[in-house]
């Protein structure tokens, strides 16, 4: 069965969007490590993040099939569930992870009604495993490429949040940075989210800085685990555009 391959535009630029006023208040430097193990933190403190993203989420009307590709953590394993709805149809079906090449691939023959359609909102659920804990992303899978690219986003001594990348001429809506990590306090999980509109500054470009609020920092400086972002487009279905997400490691766990 044919598979679709999809190459990612590399090429990174800015349109900055300023999500908030730069502070002069306290700096943040990055914690010092505490030591080795997790004794006496809670559970979800010795838990790693999956990291999982999509590369490829896309459709052949041809063949009636749709082709998945999501990276994800090389600690990961199991099965994960996915779920198709579109075209008046809900098409469920599992996909193992590789763990040697830290992946969930997947091509599975969908029914006439949503190949015709094109698109559909697509559903990874990765349950989790003994060392890893779940994730579940969620957006929109068609024909055409997003071509996503972004830098590795970075938080200055200041707690200024800085990332841009890239995007198709032709996409329109938002692109997400979202923030996360797990509070050493009590193992809940901390998120933050900021927004860039595509295409201010100029056609394919997008760009956030913001400084993140105190006590963001705060849980930041006191988190458990590493600082995860994830950068996600959920797509835009005027033109059949699927929705592309990236993960980065922003800060290793303390």
């Amino acid at each position: 069965m044919k598979r679709i391959l999809i190459a990612l535009v590399g090429c990174v630029g800015a349109a900055w969007i300023v999500a908030g006023a730069q502070a002069q208040g306290p700096q943040y430097p990055t914690p010092p490590g505490l030591g080795p193990g997790t004794q006496g933190l809670p559970a979800a403190c010795s838990k790693a993040t999956p990291k999982m993203s999509i590369t490829r989420a896309s459709f052949d009307r041809v063949k009636r099939t749709t082709s998945i590709l999501a990276p994800i953590s090389t600690l990961a394993s199991g099965t994960a569930q996915i779920e198709l709805l579109g075209g008046g149809r809900v098409t469920e079906f599992s996909a193992p992870v590789d763990s040697v090449l830290g992946r969930i691939r997947a091509t599975r023959g969908i029914d006439e009604a949503q190949a015709r359609t094109s698109t559909a909102i697509l559903t990874i659920r990765y349950p989790g495993d003994e060392d890893t804990r779940a994730q579940t992303l969620r957006l929109r899978a068609a024909l055409r490429a997003a071509n996503l690219s972004s830098k590795r986003p970075t938080i200055s001594p200041s707690g200024q949040l800085d990332v841009a990348g890239a995007i198709s001429r032709l996409a329109r809506g938002m692109v997400r940075v979202q923030l996360e990590w797990v509070n050493r306090s009590d193992g809940s999980i901390g998120a933050v989210e900021r927004q860039a509109k595509v295409g201010v500054r100029a056609p394919g470009r997008w760009g956030v800085r913001s400084q993140l609020p105190p006590n963001v920092l705060e849980q930041i400086t006191n988190r458990c685990s590493s600082l995860q972002s994830y950068v996600l487009f959920t797509g835009y279905q005027t033109l059949l555009m699927r929705g592309e997400m990236r993960a980065f490691q922003v800060m290793p766990a303390p």
